[in-house]
């Protein structure tokens, strides 16, 4: 077994001061000891910044050829250093490392080419490392294309498969033995080798893992290791391992080793030193988020005599990395993930004083906000966590920062070297472009990295605009940030080694990033051919004055009573608004989506004339008069077509019930805000309907107003009131409930109930003044409508919980709510509530199926979220797919995948604005095309 000496790494505290201290003492008396216990090589790495390495490497070289003739193993993560530091050694040893990252292998290898100088090579390239056996081989076989290149025969390599961390991935051993048992198949004569400790980071008494890593690795082929062979139960383990497995004949080298030893003393294992039990312990607080326990026990392990910067890295930031994994993996959720950061800032409280200056936070500085017009904290907030908890120091900004804001802290703060940016709303992207951009320009560029991430935000996004990196959760974001601290960025950032230059044309980059990265889309079948002018509008019959807005009406009505109770609808529902010839002059044809600002009902106001024109935020959520008058120019100027109908949203924004319950609102341009307005529930009453609130007697007289402007003419709809633990989250903020949820599950248990009772007192009132001569409504911008009580429903905050914790307390509130109604739909929002659909599935009185992925994500009609859509009809559910992405004729071939997958029945799909001529195009190949189609996909299941 060759033995690489492991104990003269600068990564080590003692060894790290020695260094800085110049202690050549320490350094002499390591290498001295692994020599003497059997070292084949004395691994030696500075681990300083690069300027000084290769000084630091030669002063360190000298004094352990001083007092040892063990060859020494130049560890470097640098290749210039490597070579550089070869002249330095008295005889051939081991260079450690290359891999197909970069140009380290072909700086190497052409130097020690015709030497007997040994290799360690890394099975890792720019990617990272290999998430499987399949692609590590690839890079070894590149690895041996090298080698033989440069003549360098396979038994100067070790190769390191490289072991992940057990904590985190409960497959590291096994693909790193398939890799080894791989490897020495196609190489016999070839060196396997490994950090051992590298397994069981952030695991508690590491050394049980590591030898029985190192036993089970030898098995597969592993003859090399980096290892402290001044480890007397290591090493025993080893030569015995070795013995066992016919490696050491007559076991002459066994007994030549231990031979001489007193008769039982290594017999028993030591036990658990009290230090690694007080270390355990702040580790399983800390990973399971212990915050009230784990202050006295950081002080216990101080008082026992452990290290500080042991304590915070490997029991408090090593369960962290547990956690974060833990979280990727959807093992545990956000509210354990906060919990277990919360528990770690409480342990570093205690833990600060102990710490040497700049110990804590080391890693860099990190400037986080939310940007302008986005007031969403909790996805800040757990990303702050989770750099704190990788040892950032972190300035937070807040929500709503202006773009200046951003600026002027990166001026202020020079230590910083990365600005995170956070966007939860589709509506504040913009607001995330036109922040990263000004970012873009400034001289401080070169020395910050700008991460970018949040619930709208894709990967095609981010490198449109320009950003350095986007994560998709604060685990991944952590990690990053961590890729920068450990290139050195973070550092040379700090010392100011970027010089401050203006950044020209980077609005050029970003167009070109755009242009060669297009949106992928599946072809599904030929693409339609429509040719603007040359489409018969005969077919399309017009309202003429006195006529209303809606001709086909009642046939409309039917076709939805059918598509509630999952009966033949001929083709798709269809929501299809067009443009009047009066109007087409001011589109360029963009398609253009419903919202809050100038947009409804998947449509837009052109040429509006002065007087209809918003002139405060009051005017334009409480003004009915000017509200249904700017619906009426709308409706005047556009084409109700298919089954999309007149109807006038009267939302104060999503959630309303918050309001008529004590939250404040915060009106804006493009959203609404419910204010938080509890910091505790301690003396909080039971909630409970309140006809005198101020916001509720408001909205009911905006209700009536509007009805009664409208008269005939549109369906005033029902607002978004909002249900369950979303309201909750609006009275006493997201994160507070997510602690709550942990802390006092039952009370948030009594408290969704008191919501669930109090919702259908509020809908009855409003139930009473929309309703239609049949008892029908429709139901905010989601353009339904049902023949009775029919309600949208949804669970935003289901996000962020876990499948148990959302059957406990969210699925039966559904259940209560959806048997007081006739009819539906369930919003499904985003891609990390699908984990909940088996629960909601269950849930007999949801009807339909209303899934939305974000603006940034691929729309309803791609084969991204059939799994969702096989789920709801599977169950019997309709489903409800909006369409927006490619251009017009991309809509169709799109839709005309899903229609033959899901058949036309139980279907209804939500279009985006288009012409007169578009939508006469749409509606005559739809009733040629998708009329009765069965499905392939409902025929599997017998129907």
């Amino acid at each position: 077994m060759i033995i690489i000496g492991e104990k003269l790494n600068g990564s080590i505290p003692s060894v790290a001061k020695a260094i800085a201290e110049r202690d050549a003492d320490l350094i002499r008396e390591r290498a001295r000891m692994q020599s003497e216990a059997g070292a084949t090589f004395l691994d030696v790495c500075a681990s300083v910044e690069e300027d000084v390495e290769v000084e630091t490497l030669k002063w360190m070289i000298d004094i352990v050829q001083e007092v040892s003739d063990t060859p020494i193993c130049v560890d470097s993560p640098s290749a210039k250093s490597c070579v550089a530091a070869i002249p330095f050694c008295k005889k051939p040893g081991l260079i450690n490392s290359v891999s197909l990252e970069g140009d380290k292998i072909d700086t190497i290898f052409p130097v020690i080419a015709d030497t007997d100088w040994e290799c360690v090579a890394l099975l890792c390239d720019n990617d990272g490392i290999p998430d499987s056996v399949e692609r590590r081989m690839k890079i070894f076989f590149g690895i041996m294309e090298k080698a033989k290149q440069y003549g360098i025969a396979p038994d100067r390599l070790h190769i390191d498969p490289l072991v992940v961390t057990l904590g985190t991935d409960q497959t590291a051993l096994t693909v790193f033995a398939d890799c080894c048992r791989r490897i020495k198949y196609e190489y016999p004569d070839i060196h396997i080798t490994s950090g051992l400790s590298n397994i069981s980071f952030g695991l508690p008494v590491r050394k049980n893992i590591n030898q029985a890593f190192m036993v089970l690795a030898m098995n597969a082929g592993m003859d090399s290791a980096i290892v402290d062979p001044t480890n007397k139960n290591m090493i025993g383990m080893i030569y015995a391992t070795n013995a066992l497995l016919e490696r050491d004949e007559y076991c002459l080298q066994y007994i030549d080793k231990f031979g001489n030893k007193v008769a039982g003393e290594d017999a028993q294992p030591a036990p658990a030193s009290p230090l690694d039990e007080k270390m355990q312990k702040v580790f399983k607080l800390t990973q399971d988020g212990k915050n009230k326990e784990i202050g006295q026990a950081v002080q216990e392990a101080l008082d026992a005599g452990c290290d500080p910067t042991a304590i915070l890295n490997d029991a408090m930031i090593g369960a962290m990395a547990v956690v974060g994994d833990n979280f990727k993996k959807e093992i545990i959720f956000v509210p354990q993930m906060l919990a277990a950061a919360r528990a770690m800032k409480a342990g570093v409280e205690v833990l600060k004083p102990y710490l040497a200056t700049g110990e804590a936070g080391s890693a860099g500085t990190i400037i986080l906000g939310t940007v302008a017009g986005d007031l969403h904290d909790i996805g800040k907030n757990l990303v702050g966590m989770m750099f704190e908890s990788a040892g950032f120091e972190v300035i937070d900004l807040g929500v709503d920062v202006p773009i200046q804001t951003f600026i002027d802290e990166v001026n202020a703060h020079k230590e910083a070297s990365i600005v995170a940016l956070s966007a939860l709303l589709t509506t504040t992207m913009p607001s995330l472009r036109d922040t990263v951009a000004a970012l873009l320009k400034q001289p401080f560029r070169n020395r910050i990295k700008i991460m970018v991430g949040g619930a709208p935000i894709s990967q095609e996004f981010a490198d449109e605009i320009g950003a350095d990196a986007y994560t998709e959760d604060a685990a991944s974001a952590a990690e990053q940030a961590k890729k920068y601290a450990e290139s050195g960025f973070c550092a040379k950032a700090a010392a100011g080694e970027f010089d401050d230059l203006p950044v020209e044309g980077a609005e050029v980059v970003q167009e070109e990033v755009k242009e060669e990265a297009p949106k992928a889309e599946e072809k599904v079948s030929e693409t339609p051919k429509f040719e603007k002018g040359a489409v018969d509008l005969s077919n399309i019959q017009l309202p003429k004055p006195g006529e209303g807005y809606k001709l086909n009406w009642e046939a409309t009505k039917e076709k939805f009573a059918a598509y509630w109770q999952h009966k033949n609808t001929g083709r798709p529902l269809m929501c299809v608004i067009a443009r009047r010839p009066e109007v087409e002059q001011y589109s360029d044809g963009t398609p253009v989506e419903g919202g809050y600002l100038d947009q409804i009902c998947q449509g837009k106001y052109y040429n509006m004339p002065e007087e209809l024109k918003w002139k405060d935020m009051e005017d334009k959520y409480q003004n009915a008069q000017r509200i249904v008058d700017r619906y009426r120019y709308f409706c005047d100027t556009h084409a109700f077509l298919g089954e999309s109908f007149p109807n006038l949203n009267i939302d104060f924004g999503p959630g309303s019930v918050a309001s008529y319950l004590g939250s404040e609102i915060g009106f804006k341009e493009d959203t609404v805000w419910f204010n938080k307005c509890l910091d505790s529930w301690d003396g909080v009453p039971k909630l409970e309907f309140d006809p005198e609130n101020k916001w509720f007697k408001k909205h009911i007289q905006l209700a009536k107003d509007c009805k009664e402007l409208a008269g005939d003419d549109f369906v005033v709809d029902m607002p978004d009131l909002m249900e369950n633990i979303d309201v909750l989250a609006s009275l006493r903020g997201a994160q507070d409930i997510l602690f709550d949820l942990l802390d006092e599950p039952d009370m948030i248990g009594e408290r969704i109930q008191e919501v669930t009772d109090v919702y259908y007192e509020y809908y009855d009132r409003f139930y009473d003044i929309i309703k239609d001569e049949e008892g029908g409504n429709a139901y905010t911008v989601f353009q339904i409508w049902g023949p009775g009580r029919t309600v949208k429903l949804q669970c935003d905050f289901s996000a962020m919980m876990s499948p148990e914790d959302f059957r406990k307390y969210i699925q039966p509130s559904l259940r209560e709510q959806s048997e007081k109604v006739d009819h539906v739909l369930y919003h499904l929002d985003g891609p990390a509530a699908i984990k909940h659909m088996d629960a909601l599935m269950e849930i007999d009185g949801i009807d339909a199926l209303q899934w939305t992925s974000g603006d940034a994500g691929p729309d309803g009609t791609l084969p991204d979220w059939d799994v969702i859509y096989d789920k709801a009809i599977a169950a019997g559910k309709s489903i409800w797919v909006k369409v927006y992405s490619g251009e017009f004729e991309d809509w169709i071939k799109n839709v005309d995948r899903i229609v033959k997958k899901y058949g036309s029945h139980s279907l209804f799909l939500l279009f985006p604005e288009m012409s007169l001529e578009q939508a006469a195009y749409l509606l005559d190949y739809a009733d040629k095309n998708w009329s009765d189609v069965k499905g392939t996909y409902v025929e599997s299941l017998g129907r």
